[in-house]
C-alpha cells in the first residue's frame, strides 16, 4: 500500500495546544519487527501505526499490539525478504521519525531503506515538501546537485587512473583513454569504460530542467534527526548496471540551523520549537474515522489532481482489510467507486465536503450513511 501511504504525507493538518500523551513504542513481528505506537490518544496512535503498517507490511496495524500479523494477501511495492529493522531517528514532544531498512524484491531484489515522519502531536505523517517552502526547495537543490556531480567526477577521475594504470601493466603504449590501435579492450577495460559511461549519463540526466522540478515541485526522502537532516538519493545505476556502481546511494546532511531559512512555519514549528500552525480543516491526506451504517471504519483520500481525480481507500475496523477507492471531487461533492469490488451494482461513496468531514451515502446492493471525520 505505498501508495495510499504516499498520499497521506503532503499536508499537515491542526497541531493541538494540549501537550501530548507520551508515546511508548512497541514491537510487532512480522519479518523482523515493526514499531507499534502506543499512548493515550488513540487516533495519534491509529494515524501513525495505519501508515508504518500499511507502508511496509500491506495492511492496516492490528487492533493491539499484542495481535499477529499474518502476511498480505497482495502488496504494493517491494516484497520485504528479509527481516526488517527499525530505529528512531528522532522522538520528541513534536516529530517522530523512525527509519527502516530491509531486503526487497520488486522487479528485482535489493536493499531498502525507508523513512517515515510524523508530527508527534496530531501523529499525520509529513514530507519534504511540507518542511521546505518551494523556494528553499529550490535554492537546496542547486546546493545539493553540485556535491553529487563532484562525487561522480571524482568516481570518474579515479577510474581514469585505474585505466591508466591497467595499460601500463598490460605493457600497451596507447595513452588512456584514446582507442587502442587493435581495437581491442580487454575486461578490466571494459569495466571502466562502462562504469565512466554510466557515470556521465547520470551527471547529463542531473542537468536537465526535469530533473530539476522533480526536486523542486516533488516529495523527496530525508531522515530527520535530533539536530540534522539528511537528504536522500538513489543510486543512479539501473540494476543491471549496479555492480559497476560505486558511488551508490547518495546523502547529504546539513544541521537544521543551517537550514532554517529555507524551513515553512510549519518546518520551523516541527524542527526548531517555532509557534504552532493552525491550518484550514480539509479531509485529504489524513486517516478519518467514522462509519459505514453502524460499521465502524477508518478511511483516507488524496489530494485532488488538477483535473479534480482522487484516490483513496478505507476498512471496516473489524475486517481491517482495505479497499481501494478512486474517484473525482466536483466543488464540495466527492463520488468514489470501489475500484477493485466484483458486486453489481459497483458500491460507491457519495459524500459532502464539511470542513475536513465527509458526510453522504455508500451505496451499493443497499444505501447507507457514510461519515467520517479526523
Amino acid at each position: 500500500m505505498r501508495g495510499i501511504v504516499a498520499c497521506l504525507a503532503a499536508l499537515p493538518a491542526l497541531a493541538s495546544a494540549v501537550q501530548p500523551a507520551p508515546i511508548d513504542i512497541k514491537n510487532v513481528n512480522f519479518n523482523g519487527s515493526l514499531p507499534y505506537v502506543v499512548s493515550g490518544n488513540a487516533k495519534r496512535d491509529a494515524r501513525i501505526n495505519h501508515t508504518i503498517f500499511l507502508g511496509m507490511a500491506g495492511q492496516p496495524a492490528p487492533a493491539r499490539y499484542t495481535d499477529p500479523v499474518n502476511a498480505p494477501e497482495e502488496q504494493d511495492g517491494p516484497i520485504p525478504t528479509s527481516e526488517i529493522s527499525y530505529s528512531v531517528t528522532r522522538l520528541d514532544a513534536r516529530v517522530l521519525a523512525f527509519e527502516f531498512d530491509y531486503e526487497g524484491c520488486g522487479a528485482y531484489c535489493e536493499h531498502h531503506s525507508e523513512q517515515y515522519n510524523f508530527d508527534a502531536v496530531t501523529g499525520r505523517p509529513f514530507s519534504s515538501s511540507d518542511i521546505f517552502t518551494p523556494q528553499g526547495r529550490a535554492a537546496l537543490f542547486k546546493r545539493n546537485n553540485p556535491k553529487r556531480l563532484e562525487e561522480y567526477r571524482k568516481a570518474i577521475a579515479g577510474l581514469n587512473k585505474e585505466g591508466a594504470a591497467n595499460r601500463k601493466k598490460q605493457r600497451i603504449a596507447t595513452p588512456w583513454p584514446q582507442a587502442r590501435n587493435d581495437n581491442k579492450q580487454d575486461d578490466e577495460e571494459s569495466r571502466i569504460t562502462e562504469s565512466i559511461n554510466m557515470y556521465q549519463q547520470c551527471m547529463d540526466s542531473m542537468r536537465t530542467p526535469d530533473y530539476a522540478n522533480f526536486y523542486i515541485q516533488d516529495v523527496f526522502p530525508v531522515k530527520i534527526e535530533e539536530e540534522s537532516i539528511t537528504f536522500l538519493f538513489g543510486r543512479c545505476s539501473n540494476h543491471a548496471m549496479q555492480a559497476l556502481d560505486e558511488v551508490g546511494d547518495q546523502a547529504i546532511t546539513y544541521k537544521i540551523t543551517e537550514l532554517a531559512p529555507h524551513l515553512t512555519p510549519y518546518g520551523k514549528y516541527l524542527l526548531m520549537g517555532g509557534p504552532r500552525i493552525t491550518f484550514p480543516a480539509e479531509p485529504y491526506q489524513q486517516f478519518l474515522f467514522g462509519h459505514v451504517g453502524q460499521a465502524a471504519i477508518t478511511f483516507n483520500l488524496s489530494r485532488p489532481n488538477p483535473d479534480g481525480s482522487v484516490s483513496g481507500s478505507y476498512f471496516y475496523n473489524k475486517y481491517r482489510k482495505p479497499i481501494r477507492l478512486s474517484g473525482k471531487v466536483i466543488g464540495n461533492t466527492v463520488e468514489l467507486a470501489e475500484t477493485e469490488s466484483t458486486d453489481t451494482p459497483q458500491p460507491l461513496i457519495r459524500a459532502t465536503i464539511k470542513g475536513d468531514k465527509l458526510e453522504g451515502l455508500w451505496i451499493g446492493k443497499q444505501t447507507l450513511d457514510f461519515s467520517v471525520s479526523p
